[in-house]
């Protein structure tokens, strides 16, 4: 077998030599490998030179899971550096799903998942750009990344969804979203293309896997998807689609009078009593299966996307009816915004993931928040596993990271007193923090109790503030961030519970300075406790507190702190604005380079130890 070190593309830094061995040497038995190692580290390079000779030797393909279609590309742009550097023909791609691929859907203007997988399906056998595929030949042999991929299929009138597809055959590494290795639909559609089974599988930000799992197999409706669903149905004038329609009209009010039962934040409800009374039966889902064919069909004349609440809603019944008596399913309902949402919630990360495991030969997990190992492992259902980690020393002169007394946002609300400490902390630290600065607040209800009064100290202090928006499209997150990273000695005001906290990039000055105002532990809500509750029946009380609870608000703070410091030679100011982040507890889940250098102070001193690390830079 070939040198890993000879597939690096880059001089070696801090360990890397090391890690890239250990991890080779691990794959290769067919062992499962938890890998720890902090943003900036070159996580990527070091795992791809790690276990490409032995999908050289073996001839499996890697399987890179990424949290978005955003990050697909990142493996392989690497492996392009790689390749370059070596001269070796080693063949990827980056995937996306046909909302990104489909030029038909395009044509169409239909961008939704459900019109684009419609119309792929009912469209295939008429379509140009599908025919094309099996009569033009392209002679491929560098990586590609998706956007590649799809300017090859304009160009060559080739539908690029299944020209990736149809590459992914006999590509070393294919990288795509958690959605192809998690969910069991999306995964079955790959495997006509991959040899999935007994390939080596690299999760990247796997500390997401928990609430990525969950996400994927629950589901939600609204009472706007029960009226939608009315609508589509009372187009049809037979006996049986009248008597559906009558059925769901009992349904809309049966669901009406449950939302006016919600008490506080959110509450449970029982599917089977919504749907006995509203006496929807076997006969009821069939025919409603018909109709929605019947409603794709029309849609598609029409030149719309063809969607359907209807099948929407009787999917999430049908499926409720299925999950209502196993442990880890709950069964919420809640306000969000202007909407009331029924939501199947599925808790059942271990259960679920344990069965995927021993699909493939060697597993990677990456991230900068792994640890504690165990936890991880026992959570995401891994019985063996082989630790590797790394980091780089940051230079004490580079770091300042403090946590300041008698503030702290426990509780159910910000009381006045605290409320206006915190304010006096921002009027007193902001103007002395000249470079970039992150706020990054423990929640949206937390950071919309500040933001008004943060704003106007910023603007005293003549500079410029960034706020996420909770709910705001990425288009429009992506400007915000760009402008931001741009400016100079300007503030940038989140959540640890946002898109900026975790993933952004800030390289060198675009981000010198994090404020992290509170824990981001979630509410003590129903959804909390059931949470708790579920955990705690599978590991014990203490476990499942902190496994439910604790660690994922701790991993978001870490997530959040290490925005600023993504080398050796980064500079960065952090300070935890929350006293309990001195409690041992949580203080020992926080990245070394803070708890290495932490010191406890109040606000004066705190802004002794800024202006001295002002001055000594």
């Amino acid at each position: 077998m070939d040198d890993p070190l000879e597939f690096f593309p880059y001089e070696p830094r801090f360990g890397q030599v090391r890690v890239i061995k250990e991890i080779n040497n691990y794959a290769r038995d067919g062992n499962i490998i938890l890998f720890d190692a902090p943003t900036g580290y070159g996580k990527t390079p070091v795992v791809l030179a790690a276990i490409l000779p032995i999908a050289e030797e073996y001839n499996v393909p890697i399987l890179w899971a990424v949290r978005t279609g955003n990050e697909t590309d990142r493996p392989i742009e690497e492996l392009k550096q790689i390749v370059g550097r070596t001269r070796r023909r080693i063949f990827g791609i980056s995937i996306r799903g046909k909302r990104d691929m489909c030029l038909l859907a395009r044509q169409n203007n239909i961008r939704d998942h459900e019109g684009v997988s419609v119309l792929c399906r009912r469209m295939r056998d008429k379509c140009p750009f599908y025919r094309n595929l099996f009569y033009k030949r392209l002679s491929v042999k560098k990586p590609l990344l998706f956007s590649e991929i799809l300017k090859l299929g304009i160009e060559s009138n080739i539908c690029p969804y299944f020209l990736q597809l149809n590459l992914a055959r006999k590509a070393r590494v294919i990288s795509m979203s958690y959605n192809y290795i998690f969910s069991e639909p999306i995964r079955w559609s790959l495997r006509s293309y991959v040899r999935m089974k007994n390939a080596i599988l690299v999760v990247d930000e796997a500390h997401n896997m928990q609430n990525v799992i969950a996400s994927i197999n629950s589901d939600r409706i609204t009472l706007g998807t029960v009226e939608r669903a009315i609508n589509e149905v009372s187009r049809f004038n037979d006996n049986r689609s009248k008597r559906l329609l009558e059925k769901i009209k009992r349904l809309y009010k049966i669901l009406k009078q449950e939302a006016e039962g919600i008490r506080g934040e959110d509450d449970i409800f029982d599917p089977i009593t919504i749907i006995s009374e509203a006496e929807l039966d076997d006969e009821d889902f069939s025919h409603a299966g018909k109709l929605v064919s019947k409603i794709y069909t029309r849609m598609l004349k029409e030149g719309k996307s063809p969607r359907s609440s209807l099948r929407h809603l009787m999917d999430f019944l049908k499926l409720s009816i299925e999950y209502v008596e196993l442990d880890g399913i709950a069964f919420l309902k809640y306000k969000d915004k202007n909407r009331v949402v029924f939501e199947r919630w599925d808790m059942r990360a271990s259960e679920l993931l344990s069965e995927i495991w021993d699909y493939f030969f060697s597993i990677v997990f990456m991230s900068g928040t792994l640890k504690p190992y165990n936890a991880f492992s026992e959570i995401s259902g891994i019985k063996h596993y082989y630790e590797v980690s790394d980091e780089f020393k940051i230079p004490r002169e580079n770091v300042v990271s403090l946590i300041i007394k008698d503030l702290t946002t426990k509780g159910e609300e910000l009381s006045v007193q605290m409320k206006e400490r915190y304010i006096t902390a921002f009027k007193e630290i902001l103007p002395v923090l000249e470079v970039n600065t992150a706020i990054f607040f423990a929640s949206y209800r937390i950071m919309n109790e500040l933001i008004r009064d943060v704003k106007k100290i910023v603007e005293e202090c003549n500079r410029n503030i960034f706020v996420e928006q909770e709910g705001m499209m990425g288009d429009e997150a992506r400007q915000i961030l760009e402008e931001f990273k741009k400016s100079e000695k300007n503030v940038l005001c989140a959540s640890m519970q946002g898109r900026f906290a975790e993933g952004a990039d800030f390289p060198g000055e675009a981000l010198e300075a994090i404020i992290l105002v509170g824990i981001p532990f979630e509410r003590l809500t129903v959804r909390t406790q059931l949470y708790i509750d579920y955990y705690s029946r599978i590991y014990g009380s203490e476990k499942g507190r902190f496994y439910a609870y604790v660690l994922p608000a701790l991993r978001r703070a870490s997530q959040a702190l290490g925005r600023a410091l993504r080398s050796s030679d980064d500079k960065a100011i952090l300070i935890a604005m929350d006293e309990r982040y001195r409690d041992n507890r949580y203080f020992r889940l926080l990245p070394k380079f803070f708890r290495e250098y932490a010191k406890l102070v109040n606000v004066p001193a705190a802004i002794e130890f800024i202006e001295e690390f002002h001055y000594k830079q």
